[in-house]
């Protein structure tokens, strides 16, 4: 087992391995994405030092909680990998809530109150993928949508947003011809959009984020204006309905984006 930093290719290529023996043996192998909630506020009102110690308690909990032949990676910030062969799908979600207990308490012994939570998500080979780029994709957009739904809708700022590069579609409440832009972060409160156009504060516009299905699609108001850079866009207030389509939207971004993020990380580690 090894807790390193994010290293794409040597997580590739332990995965790679991992896989391999699996289809030999005809076995299972899990593989589980986590993403701290909480860790930002920790060294807000904390300090680093203390968000490093909130990091370096958990990474040894989780390396002591796994197998010995499990594989823990830490991939960077507060974001964990962890590769185990032979779990069935419950003893995969019985890890998954320990791995949401052992981040709680580190978060507490070290700041001594509740503050810290983990989102996790899983993949099973070869259920939800051949191969280590389709697996880490999949725990990594079921992992974000874990995070989406745990959010309290009464605090927006409090909401995480995701990078991303998607082209979207920019519609004003004028009608005209339809503006193309780059999404570059998102989440259920709002937006950035790269974009040229000259948009002022308080413009109702209309945004859509999938070329081809057109239900993907959320009204929003200009927050900000930055003149040749782009524009922040406030989301909304939504219904019921609004927040599900939303969430579609959330894991279509997430999806397309991981997509094309693991597909460089892919040819870096060929590389």
């Amino acid at each position: 087992m090894a807790t390193r930093p994010w290293n794409a290719r040597s997580l590739f290529l332990q995965l790679d391995r991992e896989l391999a023996r699996c289809k030999r043996d005809n076995s299972s192998l899990t593989v589980m994405v986590s993403d701290m909630d909480g860790f930002k506020q920790i060294n807000d009102r904390f300090g680093h030092l203390e968000g490093n110690r909130v990091l370096r308690l958990f990474a040894q909990a989780l390396k002591d909680s796994c197998r010995e032949y499990d594989y823990v990676a830490r991939m960077g910030g507060d974001e964990f990998v962890v590769i185990a062969a032979g779990l069935t799908a419950d003893a995969a979600a019985k890890k998954a809530e320990q791995m949401r207990a052992l981040a709680r308490q580190a978060g507490s012994d070290v700041c001594g109150e509740d503050i810290l939570s983990l989102s996790v998500g899983r993949a099973l080979y070869p259920e939800d993928g051949k191969d280590a780029e389709q697996l880490l994709a999949e725990a990594d957009r079921r992992m974000y949508l874990e995070k989406q739904k745990e959010l309290s809708y009464k605090d927006r700022r409090s909401y995480p947003r995701m990078k991303c590069r998607v082209t979207i579609e920019l519609q004003t409440e004028t009608g005209g011809t339809p503006l193309f832009a780059n999404l570059t972060d998102v989440s259920l409160g709002g937006c950035y959009v790269e974009t040229s156009t000259i948009l002022a504060a308080g413009s109702k516009i209309k945004l859509g984020f999938s070329m081809d299905d057109a239900s993907l699609s959320a009204q929003g108001v200009v927050a900000r204006l930055d003149p040749g850079a782009g524009i922040a866009v406030q989301f909304r207030e939504m219904n019921r309905e609004g927040r599900e389509t939303m969430l579609k939207i959330l894991e279509f971004v997430q999806k397309t984006t991981t997509f094309y993020n693991n597909r460089y990380l892919n040819s870096l580690s060929k590389s």
